[in-house]
């Protein structure tokens, strides 16, 4: 940069992308709000990013990015589909319950629906295929049942998903105990055998992989 400061980076601007986005929504947010932000000139965040969609796009790889590599990480595992779901929605809810609750209207940009966000809507498919794949398992391994297994998937990711907008009777619950709370909700609804679930947490409980651990280059 001509001012002398460091060159910008792309975690950079996604921060700070991401911290105006939440507050003032995506078309409330411009290429100029975010370059004033960072004390940048808006020609290079355009060096970095061709638009703001794709910005956006990128934003959610990026956020997705830790949990899809925990997701590679624990299925090498050769784990039970049950318990790797179990530390999938312990692991996910305890990540989101640890953001920025200011940032949670991040997540439900409606401009996210739009066909030139592709990108980042199969990111999200990407996540909930996982639930989508254990669940399926379950229910062929016979230890889980329910008749619709694409939506039961869909409503577990989500139950990871609004752990950020808790608030009211819930606020004081820690992010460990928001997922301890969501998995064993998700656990509890899909196991044939709900007395199974102590032993499923315990197991769960002994696998050192987490999300914040995860390594993303």
């Amino acid at each position: 940069r001509g001012d002398g400061k460091p060159h910008l980076t792309r975690e950079v601007v996604l921060s700070a992308a991401a911290r105006l986005m939440a507050i003032h929504g995506y078309g409330g947010t411009s290429i100029r709000m975010i370059a004033k932000d960072l004390k940048a000139s808006p020609a290079s965040l355009f060096h970095l990013f061709e638009s703001k969609a794709d910005l956006l796009n990128e934003l959610i790889a990026f956020a997705a990015a830790p949990s899809l590599a925990f997701y590679a990480g624990i299925n090498e595992l050769d784990l039970p589909p049950d318990v790797t779901l179990y530390k999938s929605v312990f692991e996910e809810t305890r990540m989101v319950a640890s953001f920025d609750r200011e940032q949670a209207g991040l997540f439900y940009l409606p401009e996210l629906r739009q066909p030139e966000f592709t990108a980042a809507q199969q990111v999200r498919a990407d996540m909930v295929a996982h639930f989508h794949g254990l669940i399926i398992e379950g229910c062929n391994s016979g230890l889980m049942a329910t008749a619709h297994p694409a939506l039961a998937a869909e409503q577990v990711f989500q139950l990871t998903e609004t752990s950020i907008m808790a608030g009211g009777n819930v606020a004081d619950l820690t992010p460990d105990e928001q997922a301890l709370a969501a998995a064993d909700l998700a656990l509890h609804g899909l196991l044939v055998d709900p007395a199974r679930l102590e032993n499923i947490r315990q197991q769960a409980a002994q696998i050192v992989l987490t999300i914040d651990r995860i390594a993303v280059e």
